[in-house]
């Protein structure tokens, strides 16, 4: 029988009222995340400053150690906010979980969407290389700086869509890995696809919106989101039981 799944609007009205007198601990989450995302970029930069191709070779090679890592503090944002819908006031060291339950598990999985996204990178970084070598070695005026821009724009967001839509099927795998401890990243990531068979457009129409509310966070300087990402892994959690029908 057919068990009719909540709207958007009713998982952020949970999600709202589960967030009362806990949003100091997913704020301060959230902080940490936004640092460690930060120094992220920066990492590479330091180590590996350049713009050769070794530089940029291994600033990339970094770059993908250090957003591993960091994948593993994501993931234990979700452990917070699958606490916080299940009523509990969770401690901040429960955002460590990852790293003390096979965080091997969370790393394939993790390493399996870095590679698709770098897969799905290489040929924009090609042609964008091709192009802008073509663009340098020939005196071109405005009309056509503004038309290599466009195809880099391009080719970026082809590429992110792509990845957006192959993103969306493995949604709910952190989740899965955080309550099964015999799973495995990579079943992990198969039984949340199998979950998402039919639900990939709702859980799509949930995140963008939120879409306003990040436009505020940003004109905010960021401050906002110490509210906003509390409230969105909070739904998007709520999301993950309404699928296991636990809510």
């Amino acid at each position: 029988m057919y068990e009719k799944k909540k709207r958007s609007a009713e998982l952020k009205q949970l999600a709202r009222e589960a967030l009362v007198g806990r949003y100091g601990v997913m704020a301060g989450a959230t902080a940490l995340l936004t640092a460690l995302n930060f120094l992220a970029i920066l990492i590479p930069l330091w180590i590996f400053p350049g713009t050769s191709v070794f530089s940029q070779i291994c600033q990339f090679a970094v770059s993908i150690v250090t957003s591993l890592l960091i994948s593993l503090f994501g993931a234990g944002m979700a452990c917070l906010a699958l606490d916080v819908t299940r009523g509990q006031k969770p401690p901040f060291g429960n955002m460590l979980y990852p790293f003390f339950h096979h965080p091997d598990r969370f790393l394939i999985m993790s390493l399996v969407l870095v590679a698709i996204q770098s897969v799905l990178q290489i040929p924009v970084y090609v042609l964008d290389d091709l192009y802008s070598s073509t663009f340098l070695t020939h005196n071109y005026g405005l009309e056509e700086a503004i038309g290599y821009l466009y195809f880099s724009l391009l080719c970026s967001s082809i590429s992110t869509l792509i990845y957006t839509i192959i993103a969306l099927r493995f949604a709910m795998a952190s989740y899965l890995l955080i309550e099964y401890e015999d799973l495995s990243g990579i079943q992990a990531l198969k039984e949340s696809a199998r979950m998402m068979k039919g639900h990939k457009a709702r859980y799509f129409y949930v995140s963008i919106s939120f879409f306003g509310m990040l436009l505020l966070g940003s004109v905010t300087c960021g401050i906002g989101m110490l509210w906003i990402t509390p409230y969105m892994e909070t739904t998007f959690a709520y999301f993950y039981r309404d699928l296991k029908n636990e809510i």
